[in-house]
């Protein structure tokens, strides 16, 4: 008996704290319900526009406000921008009866739904515009423009000065832009009421970027810079003559991707350093025995580079990129470096006083008179340096009419060089005038001999009037 007036007090119990709550929540969802009679559920999305809990004046009046905001803001490359105003194409907005429709379609009564999911509509509003203004203000913009338009260019290699190598220039995709493209973009924008576009995204350009470097031009990159990595310092004739990539990129040629070493243009380098520091061929201040300073016309004699076998020789420096010290190849040298290529060892014969001094290390080592050619036959000794051909013993001297045997026969222009006459009695004077030789120094047997014992292939001969 005791138990079930205890079960009756708790049922009492519960209807009186659980009663009131359900009866509350029952009139706290029909007041809610009411609300959203004329209110937008919760995650009510028009138009792009977050409309929750709004009416359909209120977001009427949102939207037209954000018409009477509006523009369209258009991004392009290389920071080009320009937009559109509603007034330059006579734009208008016509707003139906979709807000209030789209309300009726909401049950209030199923508002809870709304916390679960989203209710997403399109525009309401239909957008018009000028077709003529619209096309001419297209036409205007300034991606259209001819000094905002680059035609695009492929990736290619160059040269940098300051980094002394090739880099890869990576393709400029330009900013030529379709114009059909861009028209059915921008239409679409205005649609939609888009507040910007980005004609990139879009793809409104006619060549699209693109990211990464063609493998090829990394190997030609590569290629090249190893030509240009080459060092040759050169001692040109005592000048120093360095060829580095400054230079060296100028005798590159890229095609593409493929590298081209010109080697015509590295040859005419080496003539064009050879015609700067060569003296062979070439006229020279000379000082004499009696103090005169006289211009020598060029002989036989003085560095001559070898301009073929040198320019062949730095194409192959150049292949294996090369880093080193070394003097040109000479087809002819001289006895010291520089334009005072003579030095202090040398042969001198005066034409004009038939007299000879012979200069060892700057010190007089004999001194000689001596009879040149027949200048009445027209057989007169040239003038000039030269370097001695070769120099042998006992030789035969022969000619037309004649065959001379001597002892010392020391050649240094042709079939002309100084040997001993031990058929003369007597040398110098006047005596070459009348009674030369046929182009020969002839020399006293004792003096031919002395001068044989010094001189050696290449030993300068200085001769002058």
């Amino acid at each position: 008996m005791k138990g079930k007036k205890k079960k009756r007090r708790w049922k009492k119990i519960v209807l009186a704290v659980f009663l009131p709550l359900l009866i509350l929540a029952g009139i706290t969802y029909i007041c809610i319900s009411l609300y959203f009679e004329n209110h937008y559920y919760y995650h009510t999305i028009i138009g792009g526009e977050d409309v929750s809990y709004k009416t359909p004046m209120e977001v009427e009046e949102l939207l037209y406000s954000r018409i009477y905001h509006y523009s369209l803001e258009i991004y392009g490359r290389e920071e080009v921008t320009d937009s559109i105003l509603p007034e330059e194409i006579d734009m208008r907005f016509l707003i139906d009866d979709s807000l209030v429709e789209i309300k009726h379609g909401q049950n209030p009564w199923l508002w809870i739904l709304a916390f679960v999911r989203e209710y997403e509509y399109a525009f309401p509003w239909e957008v018009t515009y000028d077709e003529k203004a619209f096309e001419e203000e297209l036409e205007s913009l300034a991606f259209f423009q001819a000094k905002n338009i680059k035609k695009p260019k492929e990736a290619y290699l160059k040269y940098s000065e300051n980094e002394k190598e090739y880099i890869v220039i990576e393709a400029d995709p330009g900013t030529e832009i379709s114009q059909d493209v861009t028209e059915t973009v921008v239409r679409e924008a205005l649609t939609l009421m888009a507040p910007k576009i980005d004609l990139e995204e879009k793809g409104c350009y006619k060549v699209e970027m693109t990211e990464g470097i063609d493998k090829d031009l990394v190997r030609a990159r590569d290629e090249a810079n190893r030509y240009v990595q080459s060092c040759i310092t050169y001692r040109w004739n005592e000048n120093e003559v360095v060829v580095d990539g400054d230079i060296i990129h100028e005798w590159i040629k890229i095609d593409g991707s493929e590298v081209i070493l010109n080697e015509d243009l590295v040859k005419e380098f080496v003539a064009d350093q050879a015609k700067k520091y060569d003296t062979y061929g070439k006229n020279r201040i000379f000082q004499t025995t009696d103090g005169r300073e006289i211009e020598l016309k060029s002989g036989a004699y003085g560095w001559k580079t070898d301009s073929e076998a040198e320019g062949e020789e730095l194409v192959k420096s150049l292949k294996k990129g090369e880093r080193v010290e070394r003097e040109p190849v000479y087809s002819f040298t001289a006895a010291k470096a520089g334009d005072k290529d003579v030095g202090d060892t040398y042969v001198e014969i005066d034409l004009g006083k038939q007299h000879l001094y012979l200069y060892v290390n700057g010190e007089l080592k004999l001194e000689s008179d001596f009879v040149s050619g027949n200048a009445s036959r027209g057989w007169s000794t040239p003038a000039g340096v030269f370097g001695l051909t070769y120099k042998t013993t006992n030789a035969v001297l022969r000619g037309e009419n004649y065959a001379t045997p001597v002892t010392y026969w020391m050649p240094f222009n042709g079939n002309i060089g100084m040997h001993d006459a031990t058929w003369r009695s007597s040398f110098g004077g006047e005596i070459y005038l009348t009674n030369g030789s046929h182009g020969c120094i002839n020399l006293p047997y004792e003096k031919a001999k002395v001068i044989y014992e010094y001189v050696y292939t290449g030993f300068p001969v200085v001769c002058y009037y």
